[in-house]
């Protein structure tokens, strides 16, 4: 993935991103470190985590990891204890960790399905945000939120990932409005179809990829890139009078 030129350093800056194991996380914790910041990692995914780690090192970059699950507050609160010791300061929070979890509403184990979805994608941005807020509030530091274009249209047979991720637009908002008196800025991104592992059986299918493009204007899939821009413009001072925006990133998906 190649830097966008005209994104600002984020040099001595700490970005802390979850969900950094793979995908989306992975290539926001090495663009963000590509543009100097020192980066603290998140994820339930040991493996993937070293990884991402492994790619910042080899290009010098600085990066911590915490192998934690955001479903838990007090991991979190651990969490952002230790990169406070280590970094000293918080500038930018990226809420990336998120679940997909398919099946029908009257499936025996929905009631399962709901539970993990909306701990992992809506509670977990709450406590991570709730846990960093004091290194935030010190740095006058900015959130920003993976979301989806689920937020604002459903999908068939995901009904607790299509609320869980309306939910996070609204967390959002009330977030900018609560956290605007003390200097921290709080937008979303909203993907829609993104090239990654969480995307490859809905990919896989040719059928269903030509319909959904047909909603498509831009007529592509999108890749990862897309998404790290919008999230790196959204983190920097380029929007720094924007704030509890959810900002598509789906080549006008939610526009027809």
């Amino acid at each position: 993935m190649s830097i966008n030129p005209q994104i600002p350093s984020f040099t001595d800056a700490v970005a802390v991103i979850t969900g950094a194991a793979a995908g989306i996380g992975r290539a926001t914790a090495l663009a963000f470190a590509a543009r100097g910041a020192r980066v603290a990692l998140i994820d339930i995914d040991a493996v993937g985590l070293a990884a991402t780690a492994a790619h910042i090192r080899a290009q010098s970059g600085v990066v911590q990891t915490y192998h934690r699950s955001v479903a838990d507050e007090q991991a979190m609160l651990d969490a952002a204890a230790e990169v406070g010791q280590s970094f000293g300061r918080c500038d930018v929070l990226v809420n990336n960790a998120g679940v997909l979890l398919r099946g029908a509403f009257g499936a025996a184990d929905a009631p399962q399905q709901w539970r993990r979805t909306l701990d992992v994608n809506l509670s977990g941005a709450f406590y991570t945000s709730r846990a960093f807020l004091p290194l935030l509030r010190a740095q006058g530091g900015c959130i920003v939120n993976v979301a989806s274009i689920h937020s604002c249209v459903a999908v068939e047979n995901s009904v607790a990932y299509t609320a869980s991720k309306g939910g996070l637009k609204q967390l959002t908002q009330a977030l900018a409005l609560e956290l605007a008196p003390l200097g921290i800025r709080v937008n979303a991104v909203a993907p829609g179809g993104i090239a990654t592992a969480m995307t490859a059986v809905t990919r896989a299918d040719s059928a269903a990829v030509s319909k959904f493009l047909e909603r498509v204007p831009l007529a592509r899939i999108g890749d990862v890139a897309d998404v790290v821009n919008a999230v790196q413009f959204l983190a920097s001072d380029l929007a720094a009078y924007i704030t509890g925006v959810t900002l598509p990133v789906d080549g006008g998906y939610l526009a027809t």
